[in-house]
């Protein structure tokens, strides 16, 4: 399973996190990803993989003028190893590696400018699921931390914007959905992230105030939007169970089989309590051998170092070497002895797959990672993805599945109440509670509160009721929370909350004053394109137009 996400990132900063960031990702990962896909498919494979595509990334790999940027953005890689082929203060070593990476920059460019011609990513991806090689998963429209979102009507409205999203590039509704940050509810009171927690356990994670009225659990909203399979964190499962908590950022062993090991529920899914809502869990004892908080493939000594870069502004040409090593004293990268390493690995997951599956007939790995993995923090990823998966497809005893094709042909026979999960640290809130991040939940709370009283009883225009709806949903993005407490770049999510909340309140302060503001109204729509059409949001806003959204129901 792999899942495509970024936040909105167009017009929000270029270098390092805002567009140069998103053309990282598309060009590195989603492009050479999908060129796997395809050459996989020509040789007649099917039911390869699911994959999950946000509507945030939906949205800018559609973008023609983010499209024409990544080329130039490809060209310009090309340009920057021709410099490096010049830097006669880098060891020959590193000057020799610009052909390599000219090669490679070229190949990725002619790359996009094919996939551009035939209609771009999004028309690529809709082939592959319309071929049925792979599942395509749907998800809310800015990726919110559903788990913490304490109004029903704001998660109604994110999902149908969502889904739709999806319904209209790829051609139907899918019947599968990542959940944001696998993020899971059950039927109850909502934590509080605004308020001191109760307390906090010793991996930070709190233990938060609920308020409100009891909501249904996450699946009975996903099972109103025709929603039948999500994906949880092992965590989740193995909690359900009554398995004991443990250090998770560690590779568990492989249960004996056979046994009543709560491990096992991984194995297959299970339908959520009493709804149609089936749940497939990632299996981390498989997961984890090639990427884990921890440790995993990426950090063998032969492969490219991400963060290991010249001072003269090379490309990264050292490999991992030793990690307390500091990159200037790492070795020089070689590609063809990674290439070897590559595939030890893919051997080594092979034989995994193997060992967990030949004494468990019929049972199930979920392997589940972010896209951006393959290609861009893992150089090395692709060529793994493709070598892993050609020899599953060999592999008499081994086959791939998406989710919906393998709930079609064994439905889960248990069904469970989950517990609140996620998978970030811990497996709970403790990735975006944090009395860092309690301000910008108080921020986003804010920003609801006027937003209603702004647009209540049908105030204000079309355009400036859309323009607020569009800035309220990026607040919602889980990404800031997640980025001010445990990424690399937290400045920049405390400008984004700081930066949207700014513009929502003047927004709505036109609105409530009778006034158009258009420059700053216009400026808005200019920068912020996604989601393009919010009309269950303001419907969701206004209940006086809460008819309106039940329009764009299933």
């Amino acid at each position: 399973m792999l899942h495509t996400h970024l936040p909105e990132l167009r017009h929000h900063g270029v270098w390092p996190v805002g567009e140069e960031w998103l053309f990282e990702a598309w060009g590195t990962s989603w492009l050479p990803v999908t060129a796997v896909l395809e050459r996989l498919a020509e040789e007649g494979h099917r039911d390869l993989l699911t994959l999950g595509v946000t509507p945030a990334v939906a949205h800018q790999v559609a973008d023609p003028r983010a499209a024409q940027d990544l080329g130039t953005w490809l060209g310009g890689q090309m340009w920057r190893a021709e410099e490096q082929r010049w830097h006669l203060h880098e060891p020959v070593e590193v000057r020799d590696l610009a052909g390599f990476h000219w090669r490679r920059f070229q190949d990725l460019l002619a790359l996009h400018e094919d996939v551009q011609r035939r209609g771009g990513l999004l028309a690529v991806w809709r082939d592959l699921a319309d071929r049925g090689v792979i599942e395509l998963l749907g998800g809310p429209a800015t990726h919110p931390y559903l788990p913490l979102m304490a109004d029903p009507t704001l998660v109604d409205a994110q999902l149908t914007m969502g889904l739709e999203h999806l319904r209209r590039w790829a051609g139907r509704r899918p019947s599968g959905l990542w959940p944001p940050e696998l993020g899971y509810r059950p039927a109850g009171r909502v934590a509080d992230p605004t308020a001191r927690p109760r307390r906090v356990d010793v991996q930070g994670t709190p233990t938060l105030p609920r308020t409100g009225p009891s909501l249904p659990g996450l699946e009975e909203v996903y099972a109103a939007h025709g929603i039948d399979h999500i994906v949880v964190d092992a965590a989740t499962l193995v909690r359900a169970v009554g398995g004991p908590d443990r250090d998770w950022t560690a590779r568990p062993a492989v249960p004996p089989p056979g046994t009543d090991h709560p491990d096992e529920v991984v194995h297959d899914a299970v339908w959520i309590g009493d709804s149609g809502v089936a749940a497939f869990a990632r299996d981390l004892a498989v997961a984890y051998h090639v990427w884990s908080p921890s440790g995993g493939y990426p950090g063998n000594v032969w492969y490219r170092d991400y963060f290991a870069r010249g001072t003269f502004g090379t490309h990264p040409s050292w490999r991992v070497t030793d990690h307390a090593l500091p990159p200037d004293h790492k070795a020089i990268y070689e590609p063809a002895p990674a290439a070897a390493q590559v595939e030890r690995d893919a051997d080594h997951l092979q034989g995994v797959l193997h060992e967990v599956l030949d004494p468990r007939p019929g049972k199930l790995v979920v392997a589940a990672y972010d896209t951006e993995l393959f290609g861009h923090w893992w150089f090395e990823g692709v060529a793994f993805l493709e070598a892993l998966l050609r020899r599953v497809v060999g592999d008499a005893t081994l086959r791939t599945t998406t989710l919906a094709s393998r709930l079609e042909r064994h439905p889960p026979t248990r069904r469970l109440p989950l517990p609140e999960s996620s998978w970030g640290y811990a497996k709970g809130h403790a990735s975006w509670v944090t009395p860092t991040t309690r301000p910008l939940w108080q921020q986003l709370r804010e920003a609801e509160v006027r937003a209603r009283a702004a647009l209540a009883g049908g105030r204000g225009s079309d355009r400036q009721r859309a323009a607020v709806a569009r800035e309220l949903a990026q607040l919602q993005a889980s990404d800031w929370p997640f980025m001010a407490t445990r990424g690399a770049s937290p400045g920049y999510a405390r400008d984004r909350i700081d930066h949207h909340g700014a513009a929502l309140h003047r927004l709505c302060a036109a609105i409530e004053q009778g006034h158009l503001d258009d420059d700053h109204l216009a400026d808005r729509e200019a920068r912020v394109l996604a989601p393009t059409e919010v009309t269950p949001l303001v419907a969701a806003l206004d209940p006086s137009a809460i008819a309106t959204s039940q329009l764009t129901r299933p």
